[in-house]
C-alpha cells in the first residue's frame, strides 16, 4: 500500500508520519511539499496553480493507492482530480462531514482568507440533502503572522483567543471546526469550553488508511 500526501508546509510530514502509525498503517509514506504553491495562490489566485496542482495530483495517484492533499486552499483542485480518480482525497472533506453530523451551525475558524471560500464550499457540499446549515466564518486576524514566523504555541494561542472572543459575543455553536491542518494545536487551548473541537489531519489519516486498506483487499 502507498499513501501519498501534498503538502504546502514541511511541518505536515512529521504529523502525517505519527497520525499513521498510530493507525498501524505499515504501507509506504509518501510525501512532497510544495510551499510555493500556497503562497503563488495567495498572491495570485487559486487558478493560477490550477494546472500544476492537477498534474502533480494526476502523477501521485498514477502512483499510490491514496493521495491526500493537505492544503486546505488547493482544496478545490483535489475534488477536481477526485472526479476522475476517487482515490484523491482533500484533507478537509472528513472533518467537515463529522462537524455536520454534530449540528448545522459549526464554528468554522481559519487563519488565510485563500480558505475562506473552499472552506465553505466543500462544507455547504456535505451537507445532506435538504438540510440547512447555517456556519459561523472565523477569520483569525493576526494568527497567520506568527505561523509564518514559526511561533506555534502564539499561532495556536491567537486562533483560541479569536475563538472564544466569537462565542462570547455571539454564544456556543453547536461544534468548533479548525479549518486548516496546521490549526490543529489551538485545540488543546479549547478543551475547557465544553465543546467538541474538530481537527482534519486525525480523520483525514482515518480516512486515507481505510481507503488504502480497501483498495489492497
Amino acid at each position: 500500500m502507498t499513501i501519498a500526501l501534498l503538502h504546502t508546509a514541511d511541518l505536515h510530514r512529521p504529523t502525517f508520519d505519527r497520525l499513521l502509525e498510530e493507525r498501524s498503517y505499515a504501507g509506504v509514506v509518501r510525501h512532497v511539499v510544495r510551499e510555493d504553491l500556497l503562497a503563488r495562490a495567495r498572491d495570485q489566485g487559486v487558478d493560477s496553480v490550477a494546472a500544476e496542482t492537477i498534474a502533480l495530483l494526476q502523477e501521485l495517484a498514477a502512483a499510490a493507492d491514496v493521495v491526500v492533499c493537505t492544503c486546505s486552499t488547493l482544496g478545490p483542485l483535489a475534488d477536481r482530480v477526485a472526479a476522475e480518480a476517487p482515490h484523491v482525497l482533500r484533507i478537509d472533506r472528513p472533518v467537515m462531514e463529522a462537524a455536520l453530523a454534530l449540528g448545522p451551525a459549526p464554528l468554522v475558524a481559519f487563519c488565510l482568507e485563500s480558505t475562506r471560500a473552499p472552506t465553505l464550499d466543500v462544507l455547504t457540499s456535505c451537507a445532506a440533502k435538504g438540510q440547512e446549515i447555517a456556519p459561523r466564518a472565523l477569520f483569525c486576524a493576526g494568527a497567520w503572522a506568527r505561523f509564518e514566523a514559526g511561533d506555534m504555541d502564539g499561532y495556536a494561542a491567537r486562533i483560541a483567543e479569536a475563538i472564544r472572543a466569537e462565542i462570547s459575543a455571539r454564544g456556543r455553536p453547536d461544534c468548533i471546526l479548525l479549518a486548516q491542518a496546521s490549526m490543529q494545536g489551538a485545540a488543546a487551548h479549547l478543551a475547557d469550553l465544553g465543546l467538541e473541537v474538530l481537527t482534519s489531519p486525525p480523520l483525514a489519516a482515518d480516512r486515507a488508511v481505510a481507503m488504502a486498506r480497501l483498495r489492497a483487499s
